[in-house]
């Protein structure tokens, strides 16, 4: 039977088909357009020459290649405007994803940009946050596997981020910023799409999270009384950066009537200190997100970051009987008296500023020991700082 015929309502290919050119048995030799990204059949030229949202939405969320939500069509010359915002060749490979060890080449990184919906100046933090979360120390083989509904959040700081008008301020961990929503969206789309990361194959976590769908923001470093994260870790301010983390979705911490540093730490503390989270049987970080209002309480009354963290980390823990009840057997070095700290260090407790109005702040707990954050700076291919995403196209 002809190929063509059997494939004439629907393309079957794989991204990592279409990228190679041999979707739909497809060789360079009976190419026909170098617009489209598959030319198996006549139907394949109104679709990536003049894009049908619905339809391709539909066939690639039936081929499990969206996340459920409509997809821009990722057409040549869309991903070509993509990959002027790297220094990156197209096949070369930023990392390499469990659980299928896909490559994500930078055109592949590219395709699923386009998808989510990015611009294509968000191309250059998408993929340095596809390479942070294959470092080994996030551990993104168990991230995608485990049965937790864990998700990937991804922090900017520095110039960068306000060049691309990141949301660091009012609803910045909801709806209505495009980069927040679709830099967070991209990275999802490539774990589903590169690293095999598909929801009851790859990603087994037992009901997921709407975090899953985009977790992304930056931190409102003017309205900290603090050094921003990147500071903090050692990076120059007038540097960029990209941190991802493994957290739950965030839970909010509401205290509009304390006026002291402690009482409202404790308020913090005793949202943070609940059972069943990861965090209980094998600790690891805690993500805290303050809003300017709560940050300038607590800096009001003489206290640093630093303060911060060690009172959090020495405060936020259950008691042993609640904690050794996780999917881990509780190790007996976290055990402090009757009680287990939900932090191993107060290192671990990573405090930034962001929101707007409001007497609020957010905490996530991580996916424990078994992740550590990972922060990268935006940088060019031969490690020189970013100091502008438009450097790109100068260069």
């Amino acid at each position: 039977m002809d190929e063509k015929k059997v494939q004439i309502n629907d393309c079957g290919c794989s991204i990592d088909k279409i990228l190679s050119g041999k979707s739909c048995g497809e060789s360079p030799e009976n190419k026909k357009d170098d617009i489209r990204l598959c030319s198996a059949h006549e139907s394949d030229f109104e679709v990536f020459v003049e894009p049908d949202v619905e339809k391709v939405s539909h066939d690639f969320y039936l081929r499990k290649l969206t996340d459920g939500l409509p997809v821009v069509p990722p057409t040549r010359e869309r991903v070509n405007r993509f990959l002027k915002y790297t220094d990156m060749e197209p096949d070369e490979v930023v990392a390499v994803l469990p659980p299928l060890q896909g490559k994500a080449t930078i055109e592949k990184i590219a395709v699923n940009a386009v998808m989510a919906g990015c611009i294509p100046q968000f191309m250059g933090v998408v993929q340095h946050a596809m390479s942070a979360v294959s470092r080994e120390r996030f551990n993104l083989a168990g991230v995608n596997a485990t049965t937790h509904p864990v998700s990937i959040c991804t922090l900017l700081n520095g110039p960068v981020s306000r060049e691309l008008s990141v949301n660091s301020g009012a609803g910045c961990l909801g709806p209505g910023n495009i980069a927040n929503a679709t830099i967070g969206r991209a990275l999802r789309l490539c774990l589903m799409n590169i690293a095999g990361a598909v929801p009851g194959v790859g990603d087994h976590a037992t009901m997921g999270s709407p975090a899953k769908y985009s977790y992304c923001f930056a931190e409102a470093e003017s309205d900290s009384p603090w050094d921003p994260l990147h500071v903090e870790q050692g990076f120059k301010d007038d540097m960029s950066t990209v941190t991802v983390m493994a957290v739950e979705a965030p839970q909010n911490v509401n205290d509009h009537r304390s006026r002291s540093a402690e009482d409202l730490l404790n308020t913090i503390v005793h949202t943070a200190a609940t059972a069943g989270c990861n965090n209980s049987h094998v600790p690891g970080e805690l993500l805290v997100v303050m809003s300017p209002e709560h940050a300038r309480t607590v800096s009001e009354d003489g206290w640093n970051k630093e303060d911060v963290k060690n009172y959090i980390h020495e405060n936020t823990a259950v008691p042993v009987d609640l904690a050794d009840r996780g999917g881990r057997k509780l190790d007996p070095q976290w055990v402090v008296g009757d009680e287990v700290r939900l932090t191993p260090s107060p290192t671990h407790v990573v405090v930034v500023v962001a929101g707007g109005a409001g007497r609020h702040t957010m905490i996530a707990h991580s996916f424990g020991t078994s992740s550590h954050s990972v922060t990268l700076p935006l940088t060019f291919k031969n490690g020189n700082p970013i100091g502008s995403i438009e450097e790109f196209r100068e260069g």
